[in-house]
């Protein structure tokens, strides 16, 4: 397997796919990519019985194939256009392997026309892989670089264009004289759309025929192969030649110089796919900007309370949330929830349940009572399997009393003022959404002087490294024995979390917030 850079600071590199190994910027991956779009782990590659698949690690900026996101593993097919952040690069198994043709980064190739008695397979692939090496980087002009040489090199060829049959339009033609015969272009699309593998060749016969029930003279002698099943080359000639005949040209003279199309043709597509991941890029940024306008920050006066938060998506988008807000002079209540999934759907139930959340809270005195009212206002939209975890917490600023309801998530953890780490053994209810009655009550702790209560979404003890082992309890209370401010707990907890999966970002959604009475 082979994977060849299309654009990027590695452009033109050819990766050999030889074993299972990751795909990344760390220069000790099995397969670095020096590229800052790239994840230092950005996606992996399988072998399977049929075939090789593809998996993304998490990746900051994701993985993409033919403009698609990419979720979870997916078989890799002949010219898949991969996206790797803004790094391009096209499968191919067959590409570098060829003899003749030697990888797009080779410094020594030259562009030299082959003794005019060689055969047509043997010099045709060489002189396109070296006008590929030397044309721009333009997808567009490599593929009239590439057709040049078709001309240059097919007896009897007068005009070589890719096609795209099902679209009916022309990718690249050369030369460019004009437009193409639309005789031809409807003769192509008819006899790739018939036969979509091997080689098709016009006769004069069937020319004459066609030409006859178009009452038309201009059609030409044509050869048509598919470079894959949307895009074709035509090769024109001459007119209707009356004595001599048409090219003789086999598969094996093209199977290479399809392979080396395909570069050309995987990078328009790429250009195209970039136009629409820009646009919709540019509507999760926006998506990304009205979350975060979404979730409240901390009111100004605590009464002397320190709190800390962070929020980081595994994607540009997500499903967890928290809102805080002041019941009162003397009361803050702090709610922290994640809704199942990841991305677009759970981060529009996400903005929902904060909606509800601004409306509920300075109108409902206790924690269970809130989960209550949410509950009911979430059932009527849930889709069948959607449900949110919610902790929500009401702390007396005076006293440091806090009274704590649970709907399906980990209770807090209390940092005691002696650096004492205690699992609060609170009853965790059952997530909103997942029964027509949940088990929701309330339950109480108290904060004294120099305590901080550490509250937390699934993402930091069930955060996973490469090995697939559990960031876990015990790396946590580490963070927390070894820190003395909310502040401090915060940043260290996370940072430590990111280090442990050896990633840019969790590969689940993950929001810390920390709170302390001071003493």
């Amino acid at each position: 397997m082979y994977l060849v850079v299309l654009s990027g600071k590695a452009q033109g590199r050819v990766i050999t796919i030889e074993r299972d190994g990751v795909i990344g910027r760390d220069p000790a991956v099995t397969y670095p990519i020096d590229d800052p779009t790239v994840s230092r782990r950005h996606a992996e590659v399988i072998a399977s019985v049929d075939g090789w698949r593809l998996r993304d690690l998490g990746s900051a900026n994701g993985t993409e194939i033919n403009g698609v996101r990419l979720i979870g593993d997916r078989l890799l097919r002949e010219g898949d256009v991969v996206g790797l952040g803004r790094a391009t690069l096209v499968y191919n198994q067959q590409l570098a392997a060829t003899s003749t043709a030697p990888p797009p980064n080779s410094q020594t190739m030259e562009r030299t026309l082959m003794p005019p008695n060689k055969p047509l397979k043997d010099e045709l692939a060489p002189a396109l892989m070296a006008a590929l090496q030397q044309a721009s980087n333009d997808p567009q002009q490599q593929a009239i670089a590439l057709l040049e040489v078709i001309v240059r090199l097919v007896p009897g060829a007068l005009r070589a264009s890719l096609v795209d049959w099902r679209a009916g339009w022309a990718l690249g033609r050369f030369p460019h004289d004009g437009e193409m015969s639309r005789n031809a272009l409807f003769r192509a699309m008819s006899m790739l759309k018939a036969q979509p593998t091997g080689l098709v060749v016009w006769t004069h016969d069937e020319l004459r025929s066609l030409a006859a029930q178009l009452a038309s003279t201009d059609i030409e002698p044509l050869i048509a192969l598919p470079i894959d099943d949307k895009v074709g080359l035509l090769v024109e000639g001459g007119g209707l030649p009356t004595t001599q005949s048409l090219p003789r040209v086999s598969v094996a003279d093209f199977r290479e110089a399809l392979l080396l199309l395909r570069i050309p043709v995987s990078g328009v597509r790429m250009q195209a796919a970039a136009g629409s991941r820009k646009l919709r890029d540019a509507d999760l940024r926006l998506a990304q900007r009205i979350q975060m306008r979404l979730l409240s920050k901390p009111p100004a006066d605590l009464n002397g309370f320190e709190l800390a938060l962070s929020y980081t998506p595994a994607l540009m988008i997500g499903g967890d949330f928290y809102h805080i807000e002041k019941r009162g002079a003397d009361e803050l209540v702090i709610v922290i929830g994640d809704v199942s999934g990841k991305g677009i759907s759970a981060s529009l139930y996400m903005a929902y349940v904060v909606a509800d959340l601004r409306l509920l809270i300075p109108n409902v005195p206790s924690p269970s009572e809130l989960l209550v009212e949410l509950q009911e206002a979430m059932v009527p939209v849930l889709e069948t399997g959607m449900f949110a975890t919610v902790c929500a917490v009401y702390i007396d600023l005076q006293s440091g009393l806090c009274r704590v309801a649970l709907a399906g998530h980990s209770p807090p953890v209390l940092r005691s003022a002696t650096r004492k780490v205690i699992e609060m053994g609170l009853d965790p209810g059952s997530p909103l959404g997942a029964e027509a009655t949940p088990n929701l009550r309330e339950q109480r702790l108290q904060l004294a002087p120099g305590d901080c209560l550490l509250m937390t979404t699934d993402g930091v003890d069930e955060g996973e490294n490469s090995k697939k082992e559990a960031y876990g309890k015990k790396r946590r209370d580490q963070v927390l024995t070894s820190c003395e401010s909310p502040a401090e707990i915060n940043d260290a907890l996370r940072k430590s979390l990111l280090e442990f999966v050896g990633k840019d970002r969790s590969t689940d959604d993950l929001t810390i917030i920390c709170v302390g009475r001071p003493k």
